[in-house]
């Protein structure tokens, strides 16, 4: 279980992440591994996937095609893009594979970047239950916490009201991804954080363990 926060003001944009997945052997029992899920699209956006396994690779299979297109500049094109790319590569994984376990049949990918004119930043939440096709760009405002936490979103949408600077604001994820990674053996350490401003996209504290 991918723990996702993203959220924007007027300062940038904000993105953090645990790195933890999970497959299961043959007898059944769980194994958890280490995987990268946040990724920059271009110099000023962004990808962070979560949910079933098959979205990282389809993220950095993403990732791959914007490099290689031109005129994939800007957010909103990218999200247009993503969503037949994605939508088509997962339709192969599913065609390939079959449908997934129940329980592991949701996936979804966090696109933030910036946009022209203001606030000058956005977010976009594209995603997919029960192995459904195509994926739908689903409604969000300037936070998204995946899996929901009602919690959680009521103080980082109290302090991005407030126009907290983004260092505060990953500050306050990453008490919050130490505390879920106590909490539960699906979601663990490193974590990774990035802001987004108009001078570009920028890791910080990349792969902070927390023991």
């Amino acid at each position: 279980m991918t723990q996702a926060l993203a959220g924007f003001n007027e300062h940038g944009v904000i993105l953090a992440t645990d790195s933890r997945a999970s497959r299961f052997d043959a007898a059944g029992r769980a194994e958890y591994f280490r995987v990268k899920k946040l990724l920059p699209l271009g110099r000023r956006a962004a990808i962070l996937s979560g949910g079933a396994g098959v979205s990282l690779p389809l993220s950095q299979a993403l990732r791959q095609e914007i490099g290689r297109q031109r005129g994939l500049d800007h957010l909103e094109d990218m999200v247009d893009f993503a969503l037949g790319f994605l939508s088509q590569g997962y339709q192969r994984f599913l065609a390939r594979h079959g449908p997934e376990p129940e329980g592991f049949r949701r996936l979804y990918f966090i696109l933030a970047g910036v946009v022209d004119g203001m606030p000058g930043y956005s977010l976009h939440l594209l995603g997919s239950e029960e192995n459904e096709l195509p994926l739908r760009n689903l409604p969000v405002s300037n936070l998204v916490v995946m899996p929901r936490n009602l919690g959680m979103e009521m103080r980082l949408s109290k302090a991005l009201s407030q126009g907290a600077p983004p260092e505060e604001l990953l500050k306050e994820s990453r008490d919050f991804l130490v505390k879920m990674a106590a909490a539960t053996a699906e979601v663990g350490p490193p974590f990774y954080f990035a802001i987004i401003t108009a001078s570009g996209y920028r890791e910080v504290g990349a792969g902070v363990l927390i023991p």
